[in-house]
């Protein structure tokens, strides 16, 4: 999670002040909702079929990650720290580049930059209510 924490504060345009104490959020300070694919849904933009929709606060804005849920198949778990991935739910072009760079395997297989902003669009708008809830909040998966 230190992973995605430090990938945050590089993604931010902010021109405000960073200090630690806006730049690494506390734990109440997230917002996660647990997501699965539905049968049939054919506009599923990530390789795993379950995962965590998590919004962080950094230096001022609001952050949306997809987790995959660990599993052997669709997850890289980074042996030095035992940390897993996310990656950016954005339909920015230039912050799927950058930020989803050497990620492909956590998108759903053959898809193109716009592919991935098509798809993506309906998770951005998620990850903008799941924001606006409640610091700390934790939903199920279909409380949004």
């Amino acid at each position: 999670m230190l992973k995605a924490l430090a990938m945050l504060g590089m993604m931010q345009t902010s021109t405000s002040a960073v200090t630690p104490a806006n730049f690494f959020p506390e734990a109440d300070d997230v917002r996660m909702q647990t997501i699965t694919r539905q049968a049939g849904e054919v506009n599923w933009p990530f390789a795993a079929h379950t995962g965590l929709l998590i919004c962080v606060p950094s230096v001022g804005q609001r952050v949306v990650f997809f987790f995959p849920e660990q599993t052997n198949e669709t997850v890289d778990i980074d042996v030095d720290t035992a940390e897993v991935d996310g990656v950016p739910v954005t339909t920015d072009p230039m912050m799927l580049m950058l930020f989803g760079y050497g990620k492909e395997k956590y998108f759903a297989p053959n898809m193109t930059i716009e592919d991935k902003i098509r798809r993506l669009g309906p998770y951005v708008t998620m990850g903008k209510k799941l924001c606006e809830q409640p610091k700390g909040t934790i939903l199920g998966p279909s409380e949004l």
